[in-house]
């Protein structure tokens, strides 16, 4: 896996490389960012919505469903004390999805990789060099 680095850009912007990828990352005016980018948390949650939305697709191909107008909406909720995300809601829209593979796109969803992450979380190693 390729390492992801983050720089500061200055006032309150980082910039991001993944392989050849960049991307802005910033805070909403509320809080003293100038909105160029996503925050940290809606990142995650992308991260998150995108993952499933994979392996829903996966699913659809392995069982020959049209993932034609496919579309996942997510959004989250904060608490403090530690500060972090409390609830996450995530949401699909699969047109012609049939009752007999509902339950399937949403254990495949629930398989996603980001999920299984939050499921079982990892050690996270931090270092100062």
């Amino acid at each position: 896996m390729a390492i992801i680095s983050v720089e500061f850009a200055g006032d309150s912007r980082f910039k991001s490389q993944i392989r050849k990828h960049r991307i802005d990352i910033d805070l909403t005016p509320d809080l003293k960012g100038t909105d160029t980018g996503p925050m940290p948390p809606e990142l995650v949650v992308l991260g998150l919505a995108s993952c499933m939305g994979y392996y829903i697709l996966f699913y659809c191909r392995r069982n020959n469903i049209s993932a034609e107008g496919l579309k996942i909406e997510a959004e989250f909720e904060k608490a403090k004390n530690p500060d972090r995300i409390s609830k996450i809601n995530v949401r699909f829209h699969l047109p012609g999805i049939t009752e007999q593979h509902k339950s399937g796109v949403i254990k495949a969803a629930e398989g996603c990789l980001v999920h299984q992450t939050f499921i079982h979380k990892p050690e996270i190693n931090i270092a100062l060099y």
